[in-house]
């Protein structure tokens, strides 16, 4: 047996969504109306219409089955509501005259139609022809004499049965699809408050602003100060040959969600983890007026993280990092995944700093020392050959001074 699917699923698309839970109201209280119909009208001896109501009961248990059970949604919107509706009003509008107010269930499927999941194509063409079906049927109820003759407390009671019923079922179906798009709308802003929270990691909030107002816009910014930052796990790659995948990945996580905290609290940009390898920058995108001293921060909050840190691993834990200063040029590359980077001298003198240096120390260059040494102590460590620059004086980060 096939198990009955929920009326309302926020993985169905909407118009799907919403035609079932429609269904799942619409086609019972049909179902219950036709029932009391055909004992009313084989009281009043109007037999065709006791015979089309039987027909009819058939029509909205076999619709509602076909929806519950086979998934067959349009085809039972088909057989409920855009045969069985406008035939019922038609037969006992000429039953009882356009006095007894049948005619205006035909104004259901009429509306009804514009909240399934039918193309616009067929939205017209169901919606049209029920408008001309109901023209039709109007004139002929003017022209011609009722087929069967009741009382007038029978009429009255059609007039107030069948004015009310159908305005009940119209506020009903309004309120319906009104819950539905409230829960829609809902899920869609908790759907684009996820988004946007997800691309405002992925991007600095300035940058991702600018490509939210333009596109394709080419984001290319010259930076005239920043200061970069690197770190890097040392002995990384022979840890990582001896430990499971799962295992690797979390030991970079606990470590980078560390340093993304810091990195947070000094107000820096991160950029970039390659491999065991972390680069984070003050200056960017915007400007700042202390980027050396907050990167200087950085790189000694993260020597006492790791050093806090060390005792939980059994070979122990240290980084290398290095620090540089300059002008620099960043933007946003690609058209899919986009990555805000930044390149330049200053940037591979910084990373040259973070390899040449030495496991738990911070190497910096002249440039670095001279805007910081008024707050921090330094020793030197003398001229490093680098590659790609040749002789660099370079100096190692102490602390604050005293």
């Amino acid at each position: 047996m096939v198990q009955s699917p929920a009326y309302f699923d926020s993985r169905l698309a909407g118009e799907v969504s919403r035609a079932r839970a429609i269904a799942g109201v619409g086609f019972p209280l049909g179902l219950g109306f036709h029932v009391f119909a055909t004992a009313t009208f084989l009281y009043l001896g109007a037999m065709p219409l006791v015979y089309f109501n039987i027909f009819s009961v058939l029509a909205f248990s076999l619709a509602s089955y076909l929806i519950i059970w086979k998934d067959r949604l349009k085809f039972a919107y088909v057989l409920a509501a855009f045969f069985e509706m406008p035939l019922h009003a038609a037969l006992a509008t000429l039953t009882f005259g356009l006095e007894s107010l049948f005619l205006i269930w035909l104004f259901i499927p009429a509306l009804i139609v514009f909240w399934l999941p039918f193309t616009w194509h067929a939205r017209i063409v169901f919606s049209g022809a029920t408008a001309l079906f109901l023209v039709l049927i109007a004139v002929l109820g003017a022209v011609t004499a009722p087929w069967h003759q009741i009382p007038l407390g029978w009429m009255t009671f059609f007039v107030i049965f069948n004015a009310l019923g159908a305005i009940s079922t119209l506020g009903v179906l309004f309120a319906l699809n009104h819950r539905i798009t409230t829960k829609a709308e809902a899920a869609l802003e908790k759907e684009y408050a996820r988004s946007e929270s997800l691309l405002y990691n992925l991007l600095p909030e300035d940058i991702a602003a600018r490509l939210k107002v333009e596109p394709d816009q080419t984001i290319a910014d010259s930076l005239p100060k920043v200061a970069i930052l690197f770190a890097d796990i040392v002995d990384f790659t022979p840890r990582a040959a001896t430990l499971l995948p799962e295992e690797v990945v979390g030991f970079l996580n606990k470590i980078f969600r560390a340093f993304d905290e810091l990195a947070e609290k000094h107000g820096l940009e991160k950029i970039k983890t390659i491999g065991d390898a972390y680069m984070v920058a003050a200056g960017m995108p915007n400007p700042c007026g202390d980027p050396v001293h907050r990167v200087a921060e950085m790189a000694l909050d993260m020597q006492q993280t790791v050093e806090k840190m060390a005792p939980e691993f059994p070979e122990g834990l240290q980084v290398r990092i290095g620090l540089h200063a300059g002008p620099a040029v960043a933007g946003v590359i690609g058209n899919r995944k986009l990555f805000y980077d930044v390149w330049g001298e200053t940037v591979n003198t910084a990373s040259r700093m973070e390899s040449h240096g030495e496991p738990g120390r911070i190497q910096v260059t002249t440039a670095a020392k001279e805007e910081l040494e008024d707050a921090y102590e330094f020793e030197p460590r003398g001229a490093v050959e680098v590659k790609g620059i040749g002789a660099v004086e370079t100096w190692w980060l102490a602390g604050p001074k005293a």
